[in-house]
């Protein structure tokens, strides 16, 4: 049996939270509740879930103040975002947003287990892609390189559930080191980090022989940089630091050399 999803319910209304809240639980997900932004923002300190179910009428800290704290500089979400408001006419402003839906408490409530379990199922299809046994029998490893605890600690948890074996450096004194020590398939590797940025970093390790076969992924969330940049020894350059994202260039890249 797979794990429950976890859904971060996102609502100032305690009926509304109890109501649906229970009913998704009946469904078998794993429901963690909050009363507001703040209290959101708290829990995912602790938690990555696999979606969130965002209520955008809230005193204090709005739905849209905290969608604003949980996106990257190029305006992606995270994590997946289901909004879910009373204000069905507000659908059009969210258009532009990469967000995995609108639904208005007016509708069905069976539309909103549909909406949940296809959010969901994208999401885990995208990770059994790389877990695949073809994938994971040729490409097992990774090694991230990211100074941020929260940050590290998320891609850790993500990439674990995806069958892969992580390793992870928070700079890149000890990046050279490990990547000989360990032999990833994979290396991840953070733009702006202290001392040397990522590319320069990369560099380096093509000059190593026991490295320079390691494809390397630069990622990079400060929205400095397109996703069409070009970077020597750089296999694949993706401007955010969102799992699902680097999943995807993963799979890419596995999928080439599992075919070659």
């Amino acid at each position: 049996m797979s794990e429950a999803a976890k859904i971060l319910f996102i609502d100032d209304d305690p009926a509304v939270l109890m109501t649906v809240g229970d009913r998704l639980a009946l469904e078998g997900y794993e429901v963690l509740k909050a009363a507001s932004g703040d209290e959101a923002l708290q829990r995912l300190r602790t938690v990555t879930p696999e979606l969130i179910i965002l209520d955008i009428s809230m005193p204090g800290m709005t739905g849209m103040a905290f969608l604003k704290k949980v996106c990257m500089p190029a305006g992606k979400p995270r994590y997946p975002v289901l909004v879910f408001t009373a204000r069905a006419n507000m659908e059009p402003f969210f258009g532009e947003m990469e967000l995995e839906g609108f639904l208005a408490k007016t509708s069905d409530p069976n539309d909103l287990l549909r909406e949940v379990e296809r959010i969901i199922s994208k999401g885990r299809k995208v990770a059994r892609v790389a877990a695949a046994p073809e994938a994971r029998s040729a490409r097992r490893k990774i090694l991230i390189v990211d100074d941020e605890p929260r940050a590290g600690a998320q891609m850790i948890s993500f990439f674990a559930n995806a069958g892969y074996e992580i390793f992870w450096v928070k700079d890149g004194s000890t990046l050279t080191d490990a990547a000989i020590a360990k032999q990833p398939d994979i290396i991840l590797l953070k733009m702006i980090l202290p001392h040397m940025n990522g590319s320069a970093l990369a560099s380096m390790l093509a000059t190593a022989p026991e490295t320079r076969g390691i494809p390397v992924i630069l990622y990079d969330d400060s929205g400095l940089h397109r996703g069409d940049a070009k970077y020597a020894n750089v296999e694949r350059f993706v401007p955010s630091h969102s799992p699902v994202d680097l999943l995807k260039a993963i799979a890419g890249i596995l999928g080439r050399t599992s075919a070659s």
